[in-house]
């Protein structure tokens, strides 16, 4: 399985290379090497059936037992068969739709790259690797977004998608660690999802259950987080089409499937994700009834699917589930077939906007199947499998006894309406009516544009008709992976004129009435300030001020300024850390000042005196001989305590620091501190530092240092370093890496300084 991936990303790059030369073959070679995958994970389908579970791992990072995992068993086949078909279809699409785009090539490339990081997160069994594939998955989508990246508004959607779901990755990241810290499990999927009592009794496992919740509604569009979907749509029709059928938006609803069996017994899990689901999918299906974009229409049509799923999912329960996951493929079916055909709407008639197409059925008649098949089954109108879907979602809510499935019953209704309603409007208004294209000269679109949504709305008819027989197989155990309870699934078409039939019906006839509304309806949409999307521009301006005006005050340029905050931040550092131990008992004056020599109070007096210097003169030349004398100062303490070693380093440090500080005196700016008064805003900084340092040096000389690395260097400093001076030989021998790296740094800025010195700006001639 990793290798198949890796295949994939491989090819991907390669595509970059070869599709400008071998345009005419790299796409048949790409669709052979993608029905290879596809029978690659064929292959497992009689033991998925047969209710295996396949575990695959690859060593990574052993240190901190971070592996390729991976898991296939009826919940990832399932979506991993959706993502690499859909993608196969999508290729062939976009082979003609992008036909006229010189940087196809690149397209074709992100494309892969996106399937192969979507299947990573379905495949994946190992939290870090999953996550891993989950940021690609956020990444490549930016990339294909922003395809058309010469428009503003292309920019502007692939930076929001970027930013929120990114944003919830880091959430997601979050919860990864603490269902690791409450399972130490290494992070294995496998491991964490058999311990849902160890989490339940834990105390964080609420704080892991929002930051994943969070995670997973940022990526799959739940409402608040919604508003970068719509906005997505400024990607090229195949990757909106690729994205809301099968991949991204559905990798949040895998990931609540994959978790739920850990914390269905948790109400705080339902409890977010039925909340956050029923507002999703009512407010995503009464959006889609207002716009008049067909590709808006359908971003806001899937928002309200998603909705949908996490509301059943925050259910609960095995027919809830079994429901969830039959209308996850119905979903895919439409969504993908709907959003081909508005590509091949717009390809044709150069518009996607309802109110300017008209006729369509007899222009562009493949098209125009595609599209009312799909409109059915999305309306749930019999035989296809949306309304097999429907029906499930209705049986679930309406024989649940949960208090919530009453509230939850009448916003699906609600949400099924308009969903008839929007099915209405595009059929008619675009397909049927006559209008002002009557008599334009519309061709119908290609045959590789026009046969993958044809296929999609052909299964969704024939799995419709019979889904025990081709849905029923691999969805049971798929939905398995969710409940965890044995497969007791039982599709079939027709279940009887009882009173799920009847909401059904009841559903269509009260979607006709809405459109008879909709005038009423449409006047209802409010005004662009009151969306989300008008308040992530504030949020993002008001951060970006933010940014502007912390950095302004931080990084304002003068070097006194930094150096005050860091120190100061330090010393507070250490305060607190000496405060927090019981290190300042060892602290007294009468062992402080205990056994003090003549010329250590000498030298004292020396560093006193040129402090007190320091504090009262202008001149630089001065200032830079006063710090002469308290560094030789410190050289001399340095020999009188027995570091010759030291004391040398500090004396040519010293002097160097004097001779480049002499040189270089009359190129620096003007000092800007000349009165005392001035100065006197840094003196508490400095007397807060200078006391932190002398008091954490002098507990540090009167805590015990017997430890067993300092008798490591002192046993193996002759032997293994050759040399009697244990300083010298840890900063050659032992430390000798770290010493050359800070060589490098020294040259480097020695070369720096250097040429900053040769630097000689040309001055204005005004």
């Amino acid at each position: 399985m990793l290798l198949s991936i890796l295949a994939i990303f491989l090819i991907s790059l390669l595509t970059v290379f070869f599709y400008r030369k071998h345009g005419n073959i790299v796409v048949p070679v790409l669709s052979l090497f993608l029905l290879g995958i596809i029978a690659y994970f064929g292959k497992f389908l009689p033991p998925v059936l047969r209710g295996e579970t396949i575990v695959e791992q690859v060593p990574w990072i052993g240190s901190l037992n971070i592996h390729f995992s991976f898991l296939l068993d009826g919940l990832s086949l399932f979506f991993a068969l959706l993502i690499i078909i859909f993608g196969l279809l999508i290729l062939l699409y976009s082979s003609k739709y992008m036909e006229e785009s010189a940087q196809r090539n690149r397209f074709i490339s992100y494309l892969l790259f996106f399937l192969g990081s979507m299947l990573g997160v379905v495949l994946s069994a190992n939290l870090i690797s999953l996550f891993v594939f989950w940021e690609l998955t956020s990444f490549s989508s930016f990339l294909l977004i922003g395809y058309k990246h010469q428009k503003k508004e292309s920019r502007r959607a692939a930076r929001q998608a970027l930013l929120v779901t990114a944003g919830g990755g880091l959430a997601l990241m979050a919860g990864f660690i603490l269902l690791e810290i409450i399972t130490g499990s290494g992070y294995d999927l496998v491991k964490i999802l058999e311990q849902p009592e160890v989490l339940a009794s834990s105390g964080l496992h609420t704080a892991a259950i929002i930051l994943i919740v969070i995670g997973a509604m940022t990526k799959s569009a739940q409402f608040p987080f919604h508003f970068w979907l719509p906005n997505a749509m400024a990607a090229p029709t195949p990757v909106s089409a690729y994205l809301h059928s099968a991949t991204m938006v559905k990798a949040g609803v895998y990931l609540i499937f994959r978790l739920n069996p850990l914390f269905q017994n948790i109400t705080l899990w339902h409890d977010l994700l039925g909340i956050a689901g029923a507002v999703t999918m009512t407010w995503g299906a009464f959006k889609a009834f207002q716009k008049d974009d067909l590709k808006r229409i359908l971003a806001y049509t899937t928002i309200s699917a998603l909705g949908i799923f996490f509301m059943m999912t925050g259910l609960g329960g095995e027919a809830a589930l079994n429901a969830a996951i039959v209308y996850v493929m119905a979903h895919a079916l439409y969504k993908g077939a709907l959003f081909l055909t508005a590509g091949n709407i717009d390809h044709q008639t150069g518009s996607r906007h309802i109110s300017q197409l008209s006729d369509l059925a007899r222009k562009m008649p493949l098209t125009s199947v595609a599209v009312i098949v799909s409109l059915a089954s999305m309306a749930g109108v019999l035989p296809f499998l949306g309304f097999v879907g429907k029906e499930l979602l209705y049986e679930a809510l309406y024989h649940s006894g949960h208090e919530s499935a009453i509230v939850y019953l009448a916003l699906l209704f609600l949400a099924g309406a308009f969903f008839t309603a929007v099915g209405i409007d595009i059929a008619y208004n675009a397909l049927l009516k006559r209008g002002d294209m009557h008599d334009q000269p519309i061709k119908e679109a290609n045959v590789l544009m026009t046969l993958p949504p044809l296929l999609m709305a052909a299964v969704s008819l024939i799995v419709g008709v019979v889904p025990g027989l081709f849905a029923e197989p691999l969805l049971k155990w798929s939905a398995t992976g969710i409940h965890g309870v044995e497969p007791s699934m039982k599709l079939k078409l027709w279940h009887g004129f009882n009173a799920v039939f009847m909401l059904s019906l009841a559903t269509l006839l009260a979607g006709v009435f809405l459109y008879f509304l909709r005038h009423r309806i449409r006047v209802l949409d409010k005004p662009y300030w009151l969306g989300a999307d008008y308040l992530y521009d504030k949020v993002l301006r008001a951060t970006q001020w933010l940014s502007f005006y912390i950095t302004g005050k931080i990084q304002n340029g003068y070097l006194r300024k930094y150096i005050a905050t860091v120190v100061m931040a330090f010393s507070v550092i250490m305060v607190l850390a000496l405060i927090d131990g019981e290190v300042l008992n060892s602290l007294s004056s009468e062992h402080l000042l205990s056994g003090l020599q003549i010329y250590e109070l000498v030298i004292f007096a020396f560093i006193v005196l040129a402090v007190v210097i320091l504090f009262k003169v202008r001149s630089r030349l001065i200032v830079t001989a006063t710090f002469g004398i308290i560094g030789y100062s410190i050289a001399l303490a340095y020999t009188l305590f027995s570091a010759p070693d030291v004391a040398i380093t500090q004396f040519l440090a010293e002097t160097l620091t004097l001779i480049l500080l002499i040189i270089i005196l009359h190129r620096l700016p003007s000092y800007t501190l000349k009165s005392p008064i001035a100065r006197l805003k840094y003196l508490p900084i400095a007397i807060f530092f200078g006391l932190t340092m002398a008091i954490t040096a002098y507990i540090m000389l009167n805590q015990e240092k017997d430890s067993a690395l300092q008798r490591y260097f002192l046993d193996n400093s002759i032997s293994k370093g050759k040399g009697q001076n244990a300083v010298n030989v840890i900063l050659v021998d032992f430390r000798a890496l770290d010493t050359l790296g800070e060589i490098t740094v020294l040259t480097v800025t020695m070369i720096g300084i250097i040429a900053l010195l040769r630097f000689y700006p040309s001055k204005s001639k005004a």
